[in-house]
């Protein structure tokens, strides 16, 4: 829409002389000219001067202002011709990417990717892929429209609505920036050694919600996982009304998650408690630190999600605040283009394919197998593949090697029973309930139900083991870089 009313205002700009030289030689002048003769005059004041004088000032600012027209739509002619040759030279390149959305996170991502970049504020182009920041009914329209035209060509993207893995068309990959910025925080952090050092009883605190919080918070749940005993408090200061009320699985997770209606500085004491609290508030951010670094003393860092690169260096000199830069690092290209974390994901899925179902160990195979997943499932292995970097970086502070056929039998029984804590996570986040279902099965997918979802303690032997073969799997996997790659290991 933007782009329409750009080139309609540019039209409208080049024809206003040649409109004004009509109304003043056809209208004001006395005596007027001939409706002909008057459109002759104005259109060959585009590209001649006006052999008479002037009648009025209509015409004289018509005069003046038509070879200018011409001028300035020469030049942009020039630059259209200009602009078309280099995306005909970047599309064929084989590196091009076409980005489409507003201005500053457009003018941010074209800043990254330097000569293959190509902006699409003109319409469509050609490229290779594509990266989408409009409005998500913009986005899907767009992609609607021009289906046909992309072909085969990837694109990327940016919702917040829909799961990543429950779009069913292979070219079409969303993305979530305040989803890829939790994950990169809970690595970042890396709450471990803290953890361990308080006994594994932790409060940590945050100061806003919205999406960025329930992402925040989902992955700290499924993240944070180090020890059976732990008592990891999160407490949420935010409009976590929607969040509460449909997980209704919530109170079934150990590490307690407590909502407050009343405001922060209601529980200054909470604050300075805390071993972690976490600045997610957008709005008005600047003069919530100020109040908080006013109102509490104690000498914990204060993590903040910085929305602008401004923020950052305007606070640099805030001892207390370590600063997350946290749009700007999800929308770094490195993280919209990788599937790192995918492709984990689907090798585990096909290491479980080969164990129990017998599925050759080839990347085909690995595609096939992914696709028959429903997108619980998907996410449930994509769970699995992020929690595992928690889980090395655990091996590492413990001096413990992350190689399956190393670990001590207290060590492997320790991650498998994390590893089923996670996953009872997991379920519990989806509103899945422990039982045994009316069909005497171990689980009703329809009434998400699950027989498993009982303390390590009380699974049957070989459920325990299925835990320790998932730690088994992704150790062994963690060193291999694709599924041929695991055939010829």
């Amino acid at each position: 829409m933007r782009t329409y009313f750009t080139k309609l205002g540019k039209l409208a700009a080049f024809l206003i002389p040649g409109i004004l030289g009509f109304v003043g030689l056809h209208i004001v002048a006395s005596p007027p000219m001939s409706p002909g003769d008057a459109l002759y005059n104005s259109l060959t004041m585009y590209v001649l001067n006006y052999a008479d004088s002037p009648p009025n000032i209509l015409v004289e600012i018509a005069r003046w202002t038509a070879p200018l027209s011409t001028a300035s739509g020469v030049v942009l002619a020039i630059f259209a011709v200009r602009d078309r040759l280099l995306r005909y030279i970047r599309y064929h390149s084989g590196k091009s990417v076409a980005v489409y959305g507003s201005d500053p996170e457009k003018a941010e991502i074209l800043a990254q990717l330097g000569k293959y970049g190509i902006d699409g504020s003109d319409g469509f182009v050609r490229a290779q892929r594509y990266i989408l920041l409009q409005q998500e009914d913009q986005l899907f329209s767009f992609y609607n429209r021009y289906r046909s035209s992309l072909g085969s060509a990837d694109v990327y993207a940016q919702c917040s609505s829909l799961q990543a893995q429950a779009v069913s068309e292979p070219h079409l990959h969303l993305f979530c920036p305040e989803e890829t910025a939790a994950r990169m925080f809970w690595k970042r952090r890396d709450l471990y050694a803290l953890s361990a050092a308080r006994g594994h009883r932790m409060k940590i605190v945050f100061l806003g919600f919205g999406k960025l919080g329930e992402e925040l918070l989902t992955y700290a749940l499924l993240d944070n996982v180090f020890s059976p005993q732990q008592r990891i408090e999160y407490h949420i200061f935010g409009d976590g009304a929607l969040f509460r009320a449909t997980h209704t699985q919530l109170d079934c997770i150990s590490d307690p998650v407590i909502f407050y209606d009343d405001p922060w500085y209601a529980h200054l004491a909470l604050l300075e408690q805390a071993d972690a609290v976490i600045v997610l508030t957008q709005q008005e951010q600047l003069a919530l630190l100020r109040q908080l670094l006013l109102a509490t003393a104690a000498p914990g860092q204060i993590d903040v999600f910085a929305a602008d690169t401004q923020t950052p260096r305007l606070l640099a000199g805030q001892q207390r605040l370590a600063l997350f830069a946290w749009r700007q690092q999800a929308q770094l290209l490195e993280n919209i283009f990788s599937d790192a974390l995918i492709a984990r994901a689907k090798r585990i899925n096909l290491r479980y394919a080969s164990l129990y179902e017998g599925v050759p160990e080839t990347a085909e195979d690995g595609e096939n197998a992914w696709r028959k997943l429903d997108a619980f499932t998907r996410y449930s292995n994509i769970s699995a593949a992020d929690y595992h970097d928690i889980r090395l970086s655990m091996l590492s502070a413990m001096g413990q090697p992350a190689d399956p056929d190393r670990l001590s039998p207290e060590i492997l029984e320790l991650l498998a029973e994390l590893e089923h804590i996670r996953w009872c996570r997991y379920h519990y986040l989806n509103n899945w309930r422990g039982g045994t279902p009316a069909n005497g099965a171990s689980k009703d997918p329809a009434r998400r139900i699950h027989a498993d979802l009982v303390p390590y303690s009380q699974l049957p032997p070989q459920e325990k083991e299925k835990n320790r073969q998932s730690v088994r799997i992704l150790l062994a996997l963690d060193c291999l870089q694709d599924p041929d790659a695991e055939v010829s290991a």
